[in-house]
């Protein structure tokens, strides 16, 4: 069988046209056994041409090898599927071993779509005669449509047994597949790959693969940088200008030295350059992980409060004042930034950069707006010029606020308070006027500037306004061999967490943003690297925990950042202070410190949000209020356990109380849709149509339940209200049909729900729970007369009602593809049913009344006979 071969079917095409038509020469000419392993396979171009050629062909015995089969497959999955229905003849092969003939044929032309099957190509039909078996395209994974001529996985020739014409299947039950030989399959192919790239790899391959960690390496290889080095030079010194007065003021809010905020903004700000993902992003100190690092180390130093309640003559409280206590407190912060850099590095070596998703953006948004009161009103002691009480809630500040108000220093008070406005008005003025949005960064550095200069004029240090001090000149020690013990590991774990999370959902928000914009991807999981290597060597010399900041990374896009040589050139400049220029900074007030953390926080209420919630989603709202409040009158720690409970309810809430719907039919078509949304929409009079919007498992399988009972207990009530429902008078194929239905349903009324359509078309997945839960619903309702089906199940769904014998109780004639058949299936049942019960009591009646003159006898026999019709017409 087949058509001779000729080489003249093989032109020459290509650069190495020549070798490739010698060894299709030797492969369709030569003998079987004397071919080389080489040439048992044709190349691209020729299996390209054969298929364009002759799609038609026939291949024998002689010229067709287990290792061809790729071509039979090309030849499917490219110029079958994809043209009117077209043959491949049938294909005989007997193999020299003595194996039986394989008769094989195909028909292209497509099956409909069915319940539990994507296309028409996800199964074959079942026949007798020839040993035939269902053979599905999962079975092979290899007829794909999509790509035209792209070669998929190979065919073993001895799993192509029987492969008959494909012809749509009676119900939607959907083909299943062998499932230990699909494992064994699929497991063999990945040891396969693995194997094939180690024996690839070799060592340039794993010096690539590391190099796919780095992340400077990808944009540093197409960085160019006569266009790009001067945009990042001016953004890097922008942000430099802006990082170090505020690097120094959230040190101070971290109670801390001012000192460490500038190493914080030095080793992190060269680490994320080299290991961070995005662009733009601006890594060092920020409000939020200072206000949490205070808050929690405070607790561990001093757990009576009595060190850190009062502050001396200079502004520093207890534990600044005592050396001991303050070197134990730099040890932990220290060690926390180690703690969060593991912790970082380890989520992102193990993907879990999703984690974040789970926490609403309404319950973070409230527990930074709480947070972000909590720290302004913290350094309200430095704007006063006077101690007050230290507390993390905010109602205790405000008591102690008004305690200690006779001490009141309006010098200080005065330099405080024109400092913030200044701020606030540079702020707003870059903002407002692209023009001058330079003044934004320029900000902290002019009022720093400017007070520097009268302090140090006016001889203010003397005349009770604090300043900041003596603080060591050249770069940051190495503190490696400080982080291990940690005898206080235990009381750490909680405040690490609560960083690791805050500093996590506070940097993706923005980098994700800034990516966007920019129009780069950007891994989460690759950030989670970066951040915690951020930490992990800026732990080693002498840095506290740090993230992305909100207000920095703004200035540093709107700068023209372009890539991390940004952050270089920003580190670099906090060195060249840290080295030469730290003297200058010891004269400035801890109020001008305090000013610009006030302004820096004030992006942080995020009232609008609230507004916005209130407009559009109460329950968002709600959740906002919660968080924020028990932000401000709990703590911080449990503001923040608090927003992550109730994300976690919120998650567990709309899973277990999932959306459903009645449906109605839109007038004049056959699409049906929510009755709420669409009041238009008209319902059928004795059946219910549901639809239910999420998968069903054990936390909604009682909602699910009770919802149904609902809806069948409404319908039953509208009918008993209106005396019974016109049978099929709102639905039709069209406006005739529909017409000629109701005037048909005049002579019928439906006194019962007698059938519940569930759409299960939106239903990813059930468990056995909701097995279990169906099977006692069919039970339900079938003992109150009332029938279930099921509309457009997925495969997987379909696979477990099988599997579970479920289809085999409720019966395959009550599963439909769309829910207008359901619908239309309902009504013929009710037809059939109503018109069977009009008959007995037609005839019945009849044959008394007209005619009388028929014996008792006859009358009973007539009455009998129609009774046992409908009997048995019921039986059936």
């Amino acid at each position: 069988a087949g058509r001779v071969l000729r080489k003249s079917s093989f032109p020459p095409c290509g650069r190495k046209a020549q070798d490739s038509q010698a060894r299709a020469g030797r492969f369709f000419f030569t003998d079987p056994a004397s071919r080389t392993k080489k040439d048992q396979r044709p190349s691209q171009c020729q299996r390209y041409r054969i298929r364009r050629a002759h799609p038609d062909l026939f291949f024998s015995s002689q010229i067709f090898l287990p290792r061809s089969l790729s071509l039979l497959r090309s030849a499917i999955s490219c110029d079958l599927l994809r043209t009117p229905p077209l043959s491949l003849a049938m294909i005989t092969t007997n193999a020299a071993g003595g194996d039986e003939g394989v008769e094989t044929s195909f028909d292209a032309a497509p099956a409909p779509a069915t319940p539990g099957s994507s296309t028409s190509s996800d199964a074959f039909e079942e026949h007798g005669g020839g040993g035939g078996k269902v053979v599905t395209l999962a079975d092979h994974g290899d007829m794909d449509d999509s790509v035209h001529g792209r070669r998929r996985r190979r065919i073993r020739s001895d799993s192509l047994k029987c492969i008959r014409h494909a012809v749509p299947p009676a119900d939607p039950t959907p083909g299943f597949v062998d499932l230990s030989r699909s494992v064994r399959k699929r497991s063999g192919q990945a040891v396969r790959k693995w194997k094939d790239d180690a024996a690839r790899r070799g060592p340039a391959g794993w010096a690539r693969s590391v190099a796919g960690l780095i992340p400077m390496t990808k944009w540093l290889a197409a960085y160019n940088f006569r266009e790009n080095l001067a945009k990042d030079l001016i953004a890097g010194l922008t942000v430099g200008i802006m990082i170090v007065p505020q690097s120094m003021s959230y040190a101070k809010l971290a109670g801390l030295p001012v000192e460490y905020g500038l190493y914080s903004a030095l080793v992190p700000v060269y680490a994320y350059a080299l290991f961070g993902s995005s662009r733009q992003l601006a890594v060092g100190p920020v409000a939020l992980m200072s206000l949490l690092l205070s808050t929690s180390l405070t607790q561990i130093v001093d757990p009576t409060g009595e060190l850190s309640s009062h502050s001396d003559a200079n502004g520093k409280n207890g534990i600044e004042s005592n050396p001991e206590i303050q070197a134990q407190y730099n040890r932990l912060a220290v060690q926390s930034a180690f703690l969060v850099g593991i912790f970082y590095i380890a989520m992102g070596l193990l993907r879990m950069g999703f984690v974040t998703i789970f926490l609403s953006h309404a319950v973070v948004s409230g527990f930074t707006t709480g947070a972000a009161v909590i720290i302004g009103f913290s350094q309200v002691k430095y704007i006063l010029g006077y101690d007050v009480k230290r507390s993390k809630k905010f109602h205790e500040m405000l008591r102690y606020i008004f305690d200690d108000i006779s001490h009141f220093n309006w010098r200080t008070f005065l330099m405080g308070t024109l400092s913030v406005i200044a701020l606030v008005t540079l702020k707003n003025i870059g903002k407002t006027y692209p023009r001058f949005k330079f003044v934004r960064a320029m900000g902290p550095l002019l009022v720093t500037a400017v007070t520097l200069g009268i302090t140090w004029g006016a001889g203010l240090d003397e005349k009770g306004i604090p300043i900041v001090g003596a603080i060591p000149v050249g770069l940051p020690a190495f503190t490696a061999n400080i982080w291990t013990p940690i005898p206080e590991i235990n009381e750490l774990m909680v405040p690490v967490i609560s960083m690791v999370v805050v500093g996590f959902m506070e940097s993706i928000a923005i980098a994700k943003t800034l990516a966007s914009k920019h129009k780069y991807e950007l891994d989460s999981s690759l950030e989670l690297v970066g951040l915690g290597m951020s930490n992990f060597l800026g732990a080693m010399f002498q840095g506290y925990p740090v993230t992305g900041s909100f207000s920095r990374s703004a200035v540093n896009d709107s700068s023209g950042a372009v890539s991390g040589i940004s952050g270089i050139v920003t580190a670099t400049l906090v060195a060249l202070v840290l080295l030469f220029l730290t003297p200058v900074f010891e004269m400035l007030p801890l109020n001008v410190l305090a000013a610009i953390v006030i302004s820096g926080v004030l992006g942080l209420l995020d009232y609008p949000e609230a507004i916005y919630l209130w407009k559009v989603h109460k329950l968002d709202f709600s959740t906002w209020l919660i968080a924020c409040a028990g932000t401000l009158f709990l703590g911080v720690e449990l503001g923040l356990a608090i927003a992550v409970i109730l994300s976690i309810l919120l998650v567990i809430y709309e899973s277990a109380y999932p959306h459903t719907a009645v449906l109605g039919r839109l007038p004049g078509t056959t699409v049906y849709r929510n009755v709420k949304q669409y009041p238009d929409a008209s319902t059928c009079s004795g059946v219910v149509i549901v639809r239910i919007d999420a998968p069903i498992y054990f936390a909604n399988t009682q909602n699910v339940r009770d919802k149904l009972q609902k809806y069948y207990n409404a319908a039953k009530r509208r009918l008993a209200e209106n005396g019974g429902g016109t049978l099929g008078a709102e639905v039709g194929f069209n406006d005739e049909e529909q017409n000629a239905g109701g005037a048909r349903g005049d002579e019928h009324l439906v006194q019962d729900v007698r059938f519940l359509v569930l759409e299960m078309s939106p239903v990813s997945h059930v468990d056995t729970s909701a097995l279990h839960i169906l099977h006692d619903l069919y039970a339900h309702y079938k003992n109150l007369g009332c029938q279930l089906c099921f509309c457009n199940p997925n495969r997987t769904v379909m696979s477990r009602f099988t599997a579970s014998g479920f289809v085999e109780e409720v019966g395959r004639d009550h599963f439909f593809v769309n829910v207008h058949d359901a619908v239309d299936y309902c009504l013929q049942e009710m037809d059939g049913m109503e018109g069977m019960t009009t008959v007995e009591e037609g005839d019945v009646g009849g044959s008394s009344s007209n005619n009388s003159a028929d014996t008792p006898t006859e009358v009973a026999e007539g009455a009998g006979v129609a009774t046992g019709v409908v009997e048995e017409e019921k039986s059936r």
